[in-house]
């Protein structure tokens, strides 16, 4: 078994979360808000500027979730925030009496009684990449074999040297008994064979963290993005319900004269499938996305498309052919569910689909759908 006693002390010594309403840093959980990204650190005191249409969810140290829907301008640290109540739920309130599109998402509670699959509580140390690893009570710390003909490294610390061999055909190794890891610990791994060292930070999560979301949160927060990504990620898909914003490079109500070009920039707020079309003043439609773009439909949470762009390089222009662009978001990939033409090359689609377009979207069973519109105006 590997040996976790040591962490004991280091793990008692942390500071503890314990009667703390809303931390003062977040982590962005989902955003259509341009410049944050899924896992980026908010700071409490950090200006946020939310443009009209957009919207930025938080998730905080206390596990609650956070929506602000643009236009939104202001830090989510007030500082001069009344009363003695400073829990998300009171701060959404005080930005809704502001004017602001606030809500709380889950709650609290549901947060914290929702199950969130862990694969385990392992840790596994790369000793050929530095980085930060997150770890608790229970957690094992292991070595990952290096990829070199002689799997030897020494662990460097303060001056003292620890040397580490992998015996035949072993995958993985327990970190030395006699090697103290404390929060803020940082070793120097030098491996045979590599000409660089490799440094590795441990950082001691607080024992009283209230839930899984907490958890995760507290663990990006203290710099252990990669850990704990695919995990925040689940939770945007289940929490937080997706959306989409559209935008053109004239705002949200735009004007263009006759054959102007048109850059639309669309985002999702979670990972998802985009699917988006053009409608004429006629009634008339013709698919956008992902009508021949490369990588198919799937779109990243927080990472913008630009049409026409790489990913779909059909120009477009102001006229009666471009009157309203119309998207929708699904939280998986529903191509095969709708018919060849709303996937396949640009071409105007038959007016029986034109007509049903939302109907056709909504009747996909098994996904969440997201959707929303922009209108261009040609003078």
């Amino acid at each position: 078994m590997p040996h976790i006693l040591r962490l004991f002390a280091a793990f008692l010594a942390v500071p503890m979360l314990s009667g703390i309403g809303w931390a003062q840093d977040a982590v962005v959980l989902s955003s259509t808000a341009p410049g944050y990204t899924i896992g980026m650190t908010v700071q409490g005191t950090e200006h946020l500027t939310v443009p009209d249409g957009a919207s930025l969810t938080l998730l905080f140290q206390s596990g609650d979730i956070l929506r602000l829907g643009g236009p939104f301008d202001g830090t989510i640290h007030p500082p001069n925030l009344p009363g003695e109540d400073t829990s998300v739920s009171r701060l959404a309130d005080l930005f809704r009496a502001q004017g602001t599109d606030a809500s709380v998402i889950g709650g609290t509670r549901s947060a914290a009684h929702r199950t969130y699959e862990i694969e385990t509580d392992d840790v596994l140390v790369d000793p050929q990449r530095s980085g930060t690893y997150c770890i608790r009570g229970s957690t094992s710390v292991w070595l990952a074999r290096p990829d070199t003909d002689r799997p030897v490294v020494a662990i460097r610390r303060k001056g003292s040297s620890r040397a580490v061999a992998w015996p035949e055909e072993t995958a993985r190794i327990e970190w030395p008994s006699d090697v103290q890891i404390d929060d803020g610990s940082q070793f120097t791994i030098e491996t045979h064979g590599l000409a660089r060292s490799i440094v590795v930070t441990f950082r001691v999560l607080p024992a009283d963290l209230p839930n899984e979301p907490a958890r995760i949160s507290t663990g990006i927060i203290f710099g252990c993005q990669e850990q704990y990504d695919a995990e925040l990620r689940r939770i945007g898909l289940s929490m937080v319900p997706p959306e989409i914003s559209i935008t053109t490079n004239r705002g949200r109500q735009p004007k263009y004269k006759m054959g102007e070009p048109v850059a639309l920039t669309v985002t999702a707020s979670v990972d998802g499938y985009l699917y988006c079309v053009a409608e004429a003043t006629d009634g008339g439609a013709t698919p956008i996305f992902p009508a021949g773009a490369i990588e198919g439909a799937q779109l990243r949470g927080s990472t913008a498309v630009t049409l026409p762009g790489r990913r779909q390089p059909s120009a477009l222009t102001a006229g009666p052919g471009l009157h309203k662009v119309r998207c929708w978001l699904a939280d998986r990939n529903i191509s095969a569910e709708l018919p060849s033409a709303l996937v396949g090359k640009p071409a105007r689609l038959p007016d029986r689909l034109t007509e049903d377009l939302d109907g056709l979207f909504s009747r996909v069973g098994g996904t969440r759908i997201a959707t929303s519109v922009v209108t261009i105006e040609t003078e």
